[in-house]
């Protein structure tokens, strides 16, 4: 079987640092929202300027979605991690204490 080796320690900062710029690029993504006034598409265009300006509202709010779906899983990962290496370590523990007798062996 082949082993599974990884370091939660650096798996750990490299998910903190996958956070950080996702709250980065969050912050700056919303202090950048779109904005299209409906009279800028011209005077008698005013209905195709709103129409353009829920558009960008639009994509403005799945780029949003986007980086908190980012965030959501980067979270996911850390507890699977989490979870693994618990596991790992209780799993380990057990094998060490096997004995002979326990495996059948001779004691």
């Amino acid at each position: 079987m082949t082993d599974v080796l990884f370091d939660e320690q650096d798996i750990a900062q490299r998910i903190n640092r996958v956070l950080d710029e996702t709250q980065t690029q969050r912050t700056a993504h919303l202090a950048d929202a779109p904005s299209f006034p409906p009279s800028a598409a011209g005077r008698d265009f005013a209905g195709h300027g709103a129409r353009i300006q829920e558009m960008l509202e639009r994509l403005h709010a799945r780029g949003t979605w986007r980086l908190d779906n980012i965030a959501s899983h980067a979270e996911a990962v850390r507890t699977q991690v989490q979870e693994f290496s618990e596991a790992d370590t209780e799993h380990s523990g057990n094998l060490t204490r096997v004995t002979p007798d326990l495996a059948g062996g001779d004691k």
